[in-house]
């Protein structure tokens, strides 16, 4: 038992001979905070304003990345395409509450994929619910009305992506729940703490065997006042006009890059964000902030000459807010490509401090990244838990690849979420650098010590 306790012990000392690995993080840190060339990339892929999928925004961005995988000096670049969406916001996005013959302006915006009102609009009176359940239980009341969906985010959850995750379904499926009870629109509190002007949009769906009536996002102030007349005994008649539209699908591309392993290329370890964003603001910490940090992991290697054992490999996810279909279409390559992915490392939760990493893996391969916390101590990031990976990722995870996720710092995130207001000057250089050294230096780890 003794021999067993001291072998855990040197475990990290065995897995590293300690001097040249410390010399290797400490250039890799110096070298990434003096430059904060992460920043300088983000400014340079913001200036093509919101990416979204099937978007000449989102066109221009495959460009600039592919020239910049090249420019670091990634041993191959190429792009993967994929057909994705196309669903086009439109110029109509309002809607007006009617209370004691008082219009009161209301701050929203279409939810992804909503369907348009008829021209001028549907006027309906609110009737406010607090979950999917309780839809149902309006029975004929819900008839011809509007639904506002009003389940706030749990502010006793620490992790903000935990209460994310427990209000969610009310903008995925409040329009299906709402549909199947003869409603003809919904209001969908934002997604966010914050209470505030600001509307978030977000993914919704639809079945085929339901009406599509359309589906939008309030702002949480708005939500608020709403659901204060309503429970004051007043009518709330509210008209919603939209003209947004689903085209064709269209052809887009997955930009992918990679340093060649030197001892074991066909074994991969994958660094990545997506690169669509929402077409509010220019996606700033969503995902502008994971494409640059998984660039900035080849640039810092070739820059400092480092060969890794492994293959280290890029991925720019396309349609990742709106379908998966680049991370669908990834995972088709890779079924026929046959190359080991050993880890996936995504980074789609904003860009700012990193504090560790979420970790899927079996027991024996997760004990071995928490071997590797040591090295991410200095900058912060050595939190290592169970349970991660991220929506592009997810897809790999059939292959037996390990899924981790970048964490950082999240009690801001979801103030700027799919918003007009998730813009650069809300990201802080240092701050989204750090992020791309956890990266760098855990994907180095992985390359040189496998899993």
């Amino acid at each position: 038992m003794i021999k067993q306790l001291l072998l855990l012990f040197c475990l990290p000392f065995f897995l590293f001979p300690q001097r040249p690995q410390h010399d290797i993080i400490e250039n890799i840190i110096k070298t990434g905070m003096d430059d904060l060339y992460a920043y300088e990339m983000l400014t340079q892929l913001l200036r093509f304003g919101h990416r979204f999928s099937g978007t000449p925004g989102y066109d221009s961005a495959v460009v600039w990345a592919q020239r910049t995988l090249v420019e670091v000096g990634a041993d191959s670049v190429w792009l993967q395409p994929v057909m994705v969406p196309r669903w086009v916001r439109g110029k109509i996005e309002k809607a007006v509450a009617v209370i004691d013959k008082k219009k009161i302006d209301l701050s929203i915006c279409a939810l992804g994929g909503s369907v348009a009102t008829p021209k001028g609009g549907i006027t309906a009176e609110v009737i406010e619910v607090q979950s999917l359940a309780e839809v149902q239980q309006l029975g004929e009341r819900a008839k011809g009305k509007i639904i506002l969906f009003n389940r706030p985010f749990d502010k006793t959850k620490v992790n903000p992506f935990e209460a994310y995750g427990g209000a969610v379904d009310q903008r995925s499926r409040g329009a299906i729940e709402a549909a199947k009870v003869g409603a003809v629109a919904v209001l969908v509190r934002s997604m966010t703490n914050s209470i505030d002007k600001v509307p978030h949009t977000g993914a919704m769906r639809y079945v085929d065997s339901l009406a599509r009536i359309p589906a939008v996002a309030i702002s949480t102030l708005d939500a608020n006042f709403i659901s204060t007349t309503l429970k004051a005994g007043k009518k709330v008649t509210v008209t919603i006009e939209l003209d947004c539209n689903t085209l064709p699908d269209v052809q887009s591309y997955n930009v992918i890059a990679e340093i060649r392993g030197s001892e074991y290329p066909d074994e991969i370890v994958l660094v990545g964000g997506h690169l669509d964003s929402w077409d509010k603001g220019t996606g700033a910490h969503d995902d502008g902030s994971g494409v640059v940090q998984s660039i900035e992991v080849i640039r810092l290697m070739k820059k400092l000459q480092l060969n890794p054992k492994r293959t280290i490999r890029c991925v720019l996810f396309a349609n990742e807010e709106n379908g998966l279909r680049g991370a669908k279409e990834y995972a088709k390559s890779v079924e026929i490509e046959k190359r080991k992915h050993i880890a996936a490392i995504e980074t789609d939760a904003g860009g700012f401090s990193p504090r560790g990493f979420g970790v899927k893996a079996d027991s024996t391969q997760f004990q071995k990244i928490v071997s590797f916390s040591s090295l991410l101590y200095s900058i912060g990031a050595d939190r290592i838990r169970k349970g991660g990976g991220g929506a592009d990722i997810g897809e790999l995870e059939k292959f037996g690849t390990v899924l981790i996720g970048l964490t950082p710092d999240s009690q801001r995130y979801f103030d700027y979420h799919h918003t007009d207001i998730d813009t650069i000057d809300k990201v802080h250089p240092r701050e989204l650098q750090l992020g791309a050294l956890a990266i760098t230096i855990l994907s180095w780890a992985i390359s040189e010590n496998g899993l």
